[in-house]
């Protein structure tokens, strides 16, 4: 069983080291904060990304942002201070297509391989291996990494090159949010027309409009129970700002898209970013009392 680093454990990455270690693999990890929860499921603590990419024989990254990322590859001890050649970096998370081009170039210069992996899934999702994994790079690459990445989750799509699994990510982000917004229509209409919310959802659950979406997230409607957030507004808008930009270079029409990702930005400017996406309907159901 291979030695795998984790650099980042935070609300997806702990689940992907938890996989991991019940797996049976060994897993190292670096973080900001406190690494007692990822030594409570059973990770080894590693005091620096170098001294970690050193041990380990393939390495995640599961980071914020790019300011996360860049300072893991460039701040002292980082990844690029290691002076290690051969081994894989795996790229969890999502930054816009020039970047994660640079930093596979720079991570080529340095001697390493880079391979995108973006988890479509929520962190219960991927604790339950149920999310699903779009993979960016070469074949040969992929195959490589292939018995780590199945630890984590069985179901995989290869894409293509470094970028490939990016543009997979914000398309089905963007479905994600049309598919809630019309959930929030059907709750929102079904309950102004006289149905109950939990029979609505029973219902339409079982016709032909159902969705993944709407059988996720019109319980929680119904309920009203958008916290705790498995999908917050706030995690959601990196990815709505990155597929509006999408469909402007790729020059595609997106009508839907378009009217409804206004709708989640609003709940983040309206203070309700850290509720679950659900909360949505909230919105609907201010613009119906004005109607």
């Amino acid at each position: 069983m291979k030695t795998v680093g984790m650099i980042g454990l935070g609300q997806l990455g702990l689940p992907v080291a938890s996989n991991l270690v019940q797996a049976g693999a060994r897993v190292l990890g670096v973080a900001r904060g406190s690494m007692q929860e990822f030594r409570n499921i059973g990770g080894f603590a590693i005091a620096d990304p170098a001294t970690l990419l050193r041990e380990a024989d393939i390495v995640l990254l599961c980071l914020p942002g790019e300011k996360a990322q860049l300072e893991v590859l460039d701040g002292e001890h980082g990844l690029l201070q290691a002076g290690v050649r051969g081994k894989i970096v795996v790229e969890l998370g999502t930054y816009g297509l020039a970047f994660k081009l640079e930093m596979e170039q720079r991570l080529r210069d340095a001697g390493l391989d880079l391979l995108e992996c973006e988890v479509s899934g929520s962190p219960p999702m991927v604790l339950q291996k149920k999310a699903a994994l779009f993979v960016g790079g070469s074949k040969d690459l992929y195959a490589r990494c292939k018995d780590v990445l199945d630890l984590i989750a069985p179901t995989q799509f290869h894409l293509g090159p470094i970028g490939a699994a990016l543009s997979m990510k914000l398309i089905a982000n963007a479905l994600l949010a049309v598919h809630t917004l019309a959930a929030a229509e059907a709750m929102n209409l079904g309950v102004r027309a006289g149905i109950d919310p939990h029979v609505l959802v029973e219902a339409i659950g079982k016709s032909a409009g159902a969705s993944t979406m709407f059988n996720i997230r019109a319980p929680m409607m119904a309920d009203r129970r958008f916290e705790p957030a498995p999908g917050p507004f706030t995690a959601l808008e990196k990815y709505l700002h990155l597929a509006s930009e999408m469909a402007g270079e790729t020059g595609s029409a997106m009508p839907l898209f378009s009217a409804a990702a206004p709708y989640f930005r609003r709940a983040v400017d309206q203070g309700i970013g850290q509720k679950d996406i659900s909360a949505v309907i909230t919105l609907l159901e201010q613009e119906s009392r004005n109607a």
